[in-house]
C-alpha cells in the first residue's frame, strides 16, 4: 500500500459533520424566496462553527442553512444541489408475495384516504389516482427533474398527492394526509421487506420527521418508518436533498412488526405545509435476502470539509487527503470481516495510494461510515481514480454486487483549480450537467453572480477564471470576473461589489460558445494568500443574448462550495447557499494570459527589462495614457497619466516581478518587468 493512513471508522465523519453544521442553520420563509440577511447571517450559529476550520485570512461558512424560494421559478434550470444516495435494488431479493402496480384505475377497494388537519373550506390533500405521468406538472415547481412522474410503470397507474395545490402562498393550516391499504396476510414470511417506485419533494417539512410509512397489525398500534431518512427542507448539505431520485428505490425492513402476521395494513402519512408532491407505484412485499451489503457512497475532500475537488494544481495538493464511504448491511444476516479497500491509479492502472480500512462486524440493517485521512504522495500532472470496494466473508453470497463497489477521480495539473469535474468523471458515472445565468431567475438578467469556492493551500497567483459555457449562450452577453475573500462575503453579501480583483467585461463570441468555454484574464495577477477564496462569473444578458454557466451536478458539494448572489432581490444583497453544486468557474494559474491577451494596444514600448529601477515608456502616438504598477501580490504601487513618453523610478521597490499596464481608456498593454 502506498501512502500512509491514519484513523478508523469515524463516530462523526467529514459528511455527518455538514449535516450538524446544516441543521444549526437558520431558515428563513419568504413567499416569494427564501434568503438570509446580513444580519441573520451574523446571528447564525453555524458561523461560529466555521471560524473553527481555517485560518483567519478567509474562513469559511459551512453549509448555513440558506435556501431558494419555492415560487423562486427558474427557466427549466434547476439550481438545487444534487440528490443524495439511494439504494439500488438488488436482483435477488426474493420472491414478491404480496404486490400492487395500481393498473386497475382507480385506488384499490378497501383503501381509506383522509385529509385529517384541512379545514373543510380549504383544498384537501388526498392521494389520486393518474396514469399520465405529467399530470403532477403543475405541483413541481417549475423543476425538470419532478415535472413528470418517471416510474417504470407510471403509465399503467400511480398514485399521487398535490401538496402545492396551486397555491400563491402557504396555507394556514397544515394537511395530514393518510393513505391506508387493506389487510395483507404476511403470515409464513420470517422477514418482510417493503419496497415502492416513489417521487417526493419537501419545502417546509423535513421527510425525515414528517413522511412516514407506517404498520399495524390492528389499525390502532401503528410502528413508523421513514422512507426518506436525506430529505430535508431548505438547503440539505450533500448527500442530502429537497428532492428525491424521479423515481427511487424505496426499500424499508418491516420485519419487527409484519413478520408472520396474517393481517398487516401500510399507511403512507404526509403532513405537508407548502411542499411539491409526493408520487408512489410498484409497491411489494418480499423476504429479505440474508446477504446484501451496500456500498452507498465513496466519497475524497482534499479539505477534510466535504468539498471535492476535479482539477487541482500541483502547488495546492494537501499533505493529505480524507476518503470514506457509508456501508448498510441491508441483508437478513450479519456480514463479519468487514473491509473498505480503496485504491487510486493513475491512467496507465498503476497504483499511486491507498488505504484499508477493517470494519469488523456490520449487524444486519446497520450503516457505518468509514473516514481516513490518507497522506498524499508527490503526485505528477495528470488523471487519478479511485475504486472504493466492500468485501466480507459473505461477499461471494451477495444479493448485488452492482453495489459494493463506488468510484471517484480527480486531476493533479500545471495551473488550473476546479471545484467541477466536466469530462473527468470516471467511466461509467452518468455526467449530469445543468445550465445557469442570466435566463434562470427571473427579472434577474444582469449582474447575475455564480461564485465557486476554493481553498488556497499555500500562496497562488491567480492569471484569470476559465469559464465553462453552456450551449444555450449566446454571442453578445458578457461576463466580468473578479475574486472575493469569502470572509468578507459571508459576513456582509453587499462586498461581492468590493473584489480584490476584476476583469474587464469580456463580450462572448460564438467561437468561445461552440469551444463552451471562455478563458478571461485579470488586468494584473493577484497572488491569495493561504485561505479560501470564491471565484466569481458577474453575467450580463445584452437584450436576448443571454450567458449561461455549465453546473457539475455529477457529486454532491457543500452548500456554500458555490453561492448564487442576485442583484435585484429586495435588499439587493442576499447569499444562496446551495444553488449550485460545482459551477464551472476556475482559477487559472497560467503566467501567458494575461500577457498576450492584454496586449492590444499597440505602438508601446517599455526598456529595460530586467532594471535596476528606471523604465522608459514610449508610445508613437501623442495620446493621453495611464500607466499602473502592481506587485505579485496584486497590490498597486504606482499610478501616473501621460502622453507620449514616461520614465518610471522602480528604485524604491523590493526586486521581484511586476505587472505594467498602460491602457488609453478603451484598449490596454500589459508586460511583466523584472526588477532586481
Amino acid at each position: 500500500m502506498h501512502g500512509i493512513a491514519y484513523g478508523s471508522i469515524a463516530q462523526l465523519s467529514p459528511r455527518a459533520w455538514l449535516l450538524v453544521q446544516a441543521a444549526v442553520g437558520l431558515r428563513v420563509k419568504s413567499d416569494v424566496i427564501d434568503h438570509m440577511t446580513y444580519n441573520e447571517l451574523l446571528l447564525a450559529p453555524v458561523l461560529a462553527l466555521s471560524t473553527l476550520c481555517l485560518p483567519a485570512t478567509a474562513q469559511r461558512v459551512a453549509n448555513t442553512s440558506v435556501q431558494y424560494g419555492k415560487s423562486f421559478r427558474s427557466t427549466g434550470l434547476d439550481p438545487r444541489p444534487t440528490a443524495g444516495p439511494h439504494l439500488i435494488s438488488a436482483v435477488d431479493r426474493g420472491v414478491a408475495f404480496y404486490t400492487e402496480d395500481f393498473s386497475g384505475g382507480a385506488i384499490p377497494l378497501g383503501w381509506t384516504n383522509v385529509d385529517d388537519l384541512t379545514p373543510a373550506a380549504d383544498d384537501p390533500v388526498f392521494f389520486q389516482w393518474s396514469n399520465n405521468p405529467n399530470a403532477v406538472d403543475p405541483a413541481s415547481g417549475g423543476f425538470d427533474e419532478i415535472d413528470s412522474f418517471d416510474g417504470a410503470g407510471a403509465s399503467n397507474g400511480y398514485l399521487w398527492a398535490n401538496s402545492d395545490r396551486g397555491l400563491a402562498v402557504a396555507p394556514a393550516t397544515e394537511h395530514l394526509t393518510r393513505l391506508t391499504t387493506s389487510a395483507i396476510d404476511c403470515s409464513g414470511q420470517s422477514t418482510v421487506l417493503f419496497s415502492m417506485h416513489s417521487t417526493i419533494g419537501v419545502f417546509n417539512n423535513d421527510a425525515n420527521e414528517f413522511v412516514k410509512l407506517r404498520v399495524s397489525t390492528n389499525l390502532f398500534d401503528w410502528e413508523e418508518f421513514f422512507p426518506f431518512p436525506c430529505l430535508e427542507a431548505g438547503s440539505p448539505a450533500p448527500p442530502c436533498s429537497r428532492f428525491s431520485a424521479n423515481p427511487q428505490t424505496v426499500e424499508v425492513n418491516i420485519t419487527s412488526v409484519a413478520a408472520n402476521q396474517t393481517t398487516v395494513y401500510l399507511q403512507f402519512e404526509w403532513q405537508g405545509d407548502w411542499e411539491y408532491y409526493w408520487a408512489i407505484d410498484d409497491l411489494s412485499l418480499s423476504p429479505l435476502p440474508d446477504n446484501e451489503i451496500v456500498m452507498n457512497y465513496g466519497y475524497q475532500s482534499t479539505t477534510g470539509l466535504g468539498e471535492e475537488y476535479g482539477r487541482i494544481p500541483q502547488s495546492q495538493l494537501p499533505v493529505t487527503i480524507n476518503l470514506g464511504a457509508e456501508l448498510l448491511d441491508f441483508g437478513a444476516l450479519d456480514q463479519t470481516n468487514v473491509v473498505v479497500d480503496i485504491s487510486y491509479a493513475d491512467t496507465d492502472g498503476n497504483e499511486v495510494f491507498a488505504v484499508s480500512t477493517d470494519v469488523g462486524t456490520l449487524s444486519s440493517q446497520e450503516t457505518v461510515i468509514t473516514d481516513e485521512d490518507v497522506i498524499l504522495p508527490a503526485l505528477p500532472t495528470g488523471n487519478f481514480t479511485g475504486t472504493y470496494s466492500v468485501t466480507s466473508d459473505q461477499i461471494l453470497m451477495d444479493g448485488n454486487i452492482s453495489d459494493n463497489t463506488r468510484l471517484r477521480s480527480f486531476e493533479v495539473t500545471n495551473d488550473i483549480y476546479a471545484l467541477d469535474n466536466v469530462g473527468n468523471h470516471p467511466a461509467g458515472i452518468t455526467e449530469v450537467l445543468t445550465p445557469t445565468g442570466t435566463g434562470s431567475f427571473e427579472g434577474n438578467t444582469e449582474d447575475v453572480k455564480l461564485m465557486t469556492m476554493y481553498y488556497i493551500n499555500a500562496p497562488y497567483t491567480v492569471t484569470g477564471l476559465e469559464i465553462g459555457l453552456d450551449g444555450n449562450s449566446d454571442p453578445g452577453g458578457a461576463i466580468v470576473i473578479s475574486i472575493l475573500d469569502t470572509t468578507d462575503v459571508l459576513a456582509n453579501p453587499s462586498v461581492v461589489n468590493l473584489p480584490l480583483a476584476e476583469s474587464d467585461f469580456h463580450i462572448l463570441t460564438q467561437a468561445e460558445i461552440t469551444a463552451r468555454k471562455v478563458t478571461i484574464e485579470f488586468p494584473f495577477p493577484v497572488t491569495l494568500d493561504v485561505g479560501a477564496y470564491y471565484a466569481v462569473a458577474s453575467l450580463y444578458a445584452d437584450g436576448n443574448a443571454d450567458v449561461y454557466v455549465v453546473d457539475d451536478e455529477t457529486v454532491p458539494q457543500p452548500a456554500l462550495a458555490s453561492v448564487l448572489w442576485l442583484p435585484f432581490d429586495p435588499d439587493n444583497q442576499f447569499l444562496y447557499g446551495g444553488n449550485g453544486t460545482a459551477w464551472a468557474i476556475r482559477m487559472t494559474s497560467d503566467p501567458n494570459i494575461s500577457v498576450h491577451e492584454y496586449n492590444e494596444l499597440e505602438g508601446l514600448t517599455m526598456f529595460p527589462n530586467p532594471t535596476n529601477g528606471i523604465l522608459r515608456i514610449n508610445s508613437v502616438k501623442s495620446e493621453k495614457y495611464t500607466v499602473e504598477v502592481q506587485n505579485m501580490l496584486g497590490a498597486k504601487v504606482m499610478t501616473n497619466v501621460f502622453t507620449g513618453n514616461i520614465v518610471l523610478d522602480l528604485a524604491g521597490f523590493a526586486d521581484g516581478v511586476y505587472s505594467v499596464r498602460v491602457s488609453n481608456g478603451t484598449l490596454s498593454f500589459v508586460q511583466r518587468i523584472t526588477l532586481n
